[in-house]
């Protein structure tokens, strides 16, 4: 393949991401459009496939939705934030703990009783935020790859279950750390003790933490699909792919 193919065939598939992923086009004029939409669909993955959805009451939509759209500019806000400091990975992951306790802060009014929107949620949204803009090469100049934390979810708890990493375990398939699912961790330190864990594993194949994070969640997921494949074949259900 020449250089010229290669190009437009790397130019087709990024332009068949963006839309497919975030239902939109890439052009000069409609940079902010992208990045609302990356953001919309890193909320998905924070929130769908988590407790949070289910714990929303009717009456809490309307402040849920207000919380969505203030936590939305104020992730935007820091990400191209150009007066914080992220030039080590101490002052990234410092910067990374308060922008996950400002989003919380955002659902005060959702979490007025209890906590319902977690740390657990906070990192996600942010986490695959960044993983996103990380994958289209669209990452800010002082946000390296390097320093890049590991977005937490069943999939991840699932590969460090199976490396039996200490405090994480599984009850009827579902995956926990220290107890909580990764929706419910509501403690920045134990998120950031499973960083430690996957930031070892990353060392020890020389991979970024985000790397190693990519290729183990593509194989869970494909160990799940094939798992339940095989439960519904053994129940008698016809399984596509």
């Amino acid at each position: 393949m020449s250089n010229e193919q290669f190009d437009k065939q790397s130019k087709a598939l990024r332009e068949f991401f963006i839309f497919t992923y975030f239902k939109t086009k890439e052009c000069e004029n409609n940079h902010n459009d992208l990045i609302q939409n990356i953001l919309k669909k890193a909320y998905n993955d924070a929130t769908m496939m988590g407790a949070y959805n289910t714990l929303i009451s009717k009456e809490l939509s309307d402040k849920s939705y207000s919380a969505y759209c203030k936590a939305t500019k104020l992730i935007m806000g820091e990400i191209y934030n150009e007066k914080v400091n992220r030039s080590t990975q101490e002052s990234f992951d410092k910067w990374h703990e308060k922008t996950c306790g400002k989003i919380i802060g955002c659902y005060d009014g959702v979490n007025s009783n209890k906590s319902i929107f977690t740390y657990g949620n906070a990192q996600k949204w942010l986490n695959m935020a960044l993983k996103y803009l990380w994958l289209l090469g669209d990452l800010p100049n002082d946000i390296k790859e390097e320093r890049l934390h590991a977005p937490i979810d069943s999939y991840i708890l699932q590969k460090l279950w199976n490396l039996k990493a200490e405090g994480v375990t599984c009850s009827a398939d579902t995956f926990y750390y220290k107890g909580n699912s990764w929706s419910k961790i509501s403690d920045y330190n134990d998120y950031f003790d499973l960083q430690k864990v996957i930031r070892d594993m990353a060392k020890q194949v020389g991979k970024t933490v985000i790397e190693q994070e990519n290729e183990e969640w593509i194989e869970m997921a494909i160990k799940r699909k094939r798992s339940l494949a095989h439960k519904r074949e053994m129940k008698g259900v016809k399984y596509e792919t």
